[in-house]
């Protein structure tokens, strides 16, 4: 898996043969992909070549073998990519604050957009074993978690390859 900042808030995701594009906006370059998330009001999909799906909505959806749920919570909507039974979670953190810990689906890799104060018990609940920071409060986010990151602008986790302890990325 591949997972590319484009602009501040806007994710380029490739999981195995299948492209996505997280927000894309008007500081996001042209780029091509089989589906587009819009979460964001300023989210502009025609920054994005070629589509075939657009999802803002929760509800269940497959392309090119890739599943993805998009599960309403309170205050947005929590994403899960299912790729050959690993399960990727992207969210922003201010949605993830709003889950009780109880309900929090348990991922091997989460990717959060850190747009708020991340909800350290919520991440826990999650165990996931490498776990991808973008966002204004990115840096704090690694911090609060007081563990070594890895920083650039794209991140390749090789997901059948995952470590035993979690380990951090963040997009700059």
């Amino acid at each position: 898996m591949d997972v590319v900042l484009l602009s501040e808030n806007s994710l380029k995701l490739k999981i195995k043969k299948t492209s996505v594009i997280i927000n894309p906006n008007t500081k996001t370059p042209k780029n091509d992909a089989d589906v587009v998330i819009s979460t964001d009001e300023d989210a502009d999909p025609t920054r994005v070549n070629d589509y075939r799906l657009l999802i803002s909505a929760s509800g269940e959806y497959e392309v090119s073998g890739l599943k993805i749920s998009a599960i309403k919570e309170q205050s947005g909507l929590v994403f899960v990519f299912s790729s050959d039974g690993k399960q990727i979670v992207w969210s922003t953190s201010s949605v993830l604050s709003k889950i009780p810990p109880d309900r929090v689906r348990e991922c091997e890799i989460a990717i959060i957009n850190a747009n708020s104060e991340i909800p350290e018990n919520v991440i826990t609940a999650m165990e996931p074993r490498a776990i991808v920071f973008y966002g204004g409060m990115s840096k704090s986010a690694v911090q609060s978690l007081g563990k070594e990151s890895t920083s650039s602008s794209k991140i390749s986790i090789t997901e059948d390859k995952l470590p035993e302890e979690t380990v951090l990325y963040q997009l700059s």
